[in-house]
């Protein structure tokens, strides 16, 4: 059982040093969080996996067949509240589906989104 006010993170295995660099900056924040790892590779198991555990964040790579722009709109629909990241393999940029695109300048920038910090105005945004 994850505790209240913990940040529950799945990240659908992909074995890339972006992905694994990623979950080692989540694993040494201070801000606590959990860190699940899963091995669905078809919509239907992702989404039976994220209803079970129920997870803050799906960490997913810009290569995988589960980040098609279809899937992840299917499982935002499912999903509404659900934050999904698709991180890219050739950038340092990642996807912040439902929310915005951010490119990552430093680790904080990633424990920023994941966390639901606030990370700046967004492109086109009036601060009026």
């Amino acid at each position: 059982m994850i505790n209240m006010g913990m940040t529950c993170i799945l990240a659908v295995q992909q074995y890339s040093l972006m992905n694994q660099a990623l979950i080692n900056a989540l694993l040494s924040s201070v801000v606590e969080h959990k860190v699940l790892t899963s091995t669905s590779n078809s919509l239907e198991a992702l989404i039976t996996e994220i209803s079970e555990l129920k997870p803050d964040v799906v960490l997913l790579g810009e290569a995988m067949p589960l980040a098609a722009k279809d899937t992840l709109a299917h499982l935002l629909m499912c999903f509404p509240e659900l934050r999904l990241i698709v991180v890219s393999e050739d950038t340092n940029w990642l996807h912040i589906f439902h929310k915005k695109d951010i490119l990552l300048t430093r680790q904080s920038d990633l424990l920023d989104i994941v966390y639901f910090r606030e990370t700046g105005p967004s492109p086109g945004s009036s601060t009026a």
